[in-house]
């Protein structure tokens, strides 16, 4: 039946009528004077340089994607020194300061003054100290885990591929929830929908309880769904992975084939894919109850600090909850691709692995999300640089863009996207390359003869080790 709106031939002031009868399509004019008739001009504005500098937020991606690459050849040439150079620059730094403090002891008049530069000297050179001896202590650790950061970076560098799981699963993602939205909005039309407030917007309320279960079953499918999706591209992305780095020094130079990781993933463990994104849907549909019901809570207890600080508290406890099972399932699927078990198994193997290697693992994480964070953020500033640079210099675009900055704050935002796209890819190599290192060692190295070069010569020496307690339990 049609609506009022369309047999009136009437369109929302963000639409515009034009070819098809029945729908209204977007406009973005529209979008403008609906924001004007609001009193928000400027957000209208913004909206529309966003349409006419459209040419300039494709370079933006462009740009923030070569970058990317870039970042990647400097992590695979220059990691292993700029954590070295890093690490020995901080002990410098904190014997130096200790050095100042003490000097400042040796020519201080004031007792109290003096009493305070000595602790300061003495606190300085113990933390200087205790780096030096933890960097001893952990030096094998260390240069095998820069050793597992530049492969990730090598299997970046060579697969270029790879970067379009993330994209394409995303893709997938993306036309879920669209259809999850249209679905929602077909829901809500069953309820009685009334004005909120004064705003253009509209509240809906159901009598019947049937169509509130609904749409909790509903939100719970769109978390399980979205958690599935976080788990495949994780488990495709390890399983490529693992194919270069039993490969990586072969006949074939570590040739990998993205169809077959998506092969294993569709027909043999969709179901561990799916049992195990179910832990991380519950977690999130729990922490988006809390949220909603805190919120409530918190503005009708506006005045109870008690209450606020207890809520705040139990946030946190379900965000940590969250990140660690996203942490346990991010391994699981890294054994589920490596021994093809089922996912409880893989759990319990990727916690001992963990437990039996936590330093090593603290080591690589601490490395990659290092080199992440300054990857997104190098990555973003300088697309946002580019695009500045870009507006100021493209007439065809500056004379119809209303508010530049506002523009390189969207380029900034789209070159770090595009860094998170890529080094999410990265961040997941580094870990399940790590995970094949450490079974590999288990197996006293016969897991596999091609591994990458760099970690071969890890390899050896365990081998050697190996043989050597051989030798010595046969004397005996």
């Amino acid at each position: 039946m049609e609506s009022l709106i369309v047999r009136s031939h009437v369109c929302a002031l963000i639409f515009n009528r034009k070819d098809f009868e029945l729908y209204c399509l977007p406009n973005f004019e529209g979008v403008k004077e609906f924001f004007l008739a609001a009193g928000m001009k400027m957000v209208g504005e913004y909206i529309l340089d966003l349409y006419n500098g459209w040419k300039v937020l494709v370079a933006a991606a462009v740009f923030g994607f070569v970058f990317s690459l870039f970042y990647m050849i400097f992590l695979k040439c220059c990691a292993r020194v700029l954590i070295w150079v890093t690490v020995l620059a901080a002990i410098v730094l904190l014997a130096v300061l200790g050095f100042l403090f003490f000097w400042n002891y040796r020519n201080e008049a004031d007792e109290d003054f003096k009493l305070l530069y000595k602790v300061l000297a003495i606190v300085f050179w113990s933390l200087s100290g205790i780096v030096a001896l933890v960097l001893l202590c952990l030096y094998g650790d260390i240069q095998m885990s820069l050793s597992v950061v530049e492969s990730a970076a090598s299997f970046m560098f060579t697969n270029c591929g790879v970067i379009f799981i993330p994209i394409v699963i995303n893709i997938l993602t993306a036309c879920f929830v669209l259809y999850w939205i249209a679905a929602l909005v077909y829901f809500l039309s069953t309820g009685e929908i009334s004005q909120w407030g004064s705003t253009p917007f509209a509240t809906v309320s159901f009598t019947d309880a049937l169509f509130r279960n609904s749409f909790i079953y509903q939100l719970f499918a769109l978390f399980w769904v979205w958690a599935f999706f976080i788990g495949l591209n994780q488990f495709v992305l390890s399983a490529t992975v693992i194919q270069w780095y039993f490969t990586a020094n072969s006949d074939t130079k570590g040739n990998i084939s993205i169809a077959k990781s998506f092969c294993w993933a569709l027909f043999y463990h969709i179901g561990s894919l799916a049992f195990g994104s179910i832990f991380l849907a519950i977690i999130m549909f729990i922490r988006f109850v809390f949220e909603y019901m805190r919120r409530k809570v918190m503005k009708a207890e506006r005045h109870n600090a008690l209450m606020r600080c207890l809520l705040s508290c139990f946030s946190c406890c379900l965000k940590c909850i969250g990140e660690c099972i996203l942490f346990l399932t991010k391994n699981a699927y890294v054994q589920v691709a490596i021994r093809s078990t089922c996912f409880c198994c893989a759990a319990k193997e990727a916690f001992r692995l963990i437990i039996r290697n936590a330093t090593r693992f603290a080591l690589v994480n601490a490395f990659s999300g290092v080199f992440v964070f300054f990857g997104k953020c190098a990555v973003g500033a300088g697309t946002a640089f580019f695009c500045w640079m870009l507006l100021n210099s493209w007439s065809e675009v500056r004379d119809n863009v209303y508010a530049p900055s506002v523009m390189t704050i969207v380029c900034f935002a789209i070159g770090y996207l595009v860094a998170v796209l890529l080094l999410t890819v990265y961040d997941i190599a580094s870990n399940t390359i790590l995970q094949c290192f450490l079974i590999d060692e288990e197996t006293s190295g016969h897991g596999g003869r091609n591994r990458p070069r760099c970690l071969d010569n890890f390899m050896t020496e365990v081998r050697n080790s190996f043989i050597a307690v051989d030798k010595r339990e046969r004397l005996s």
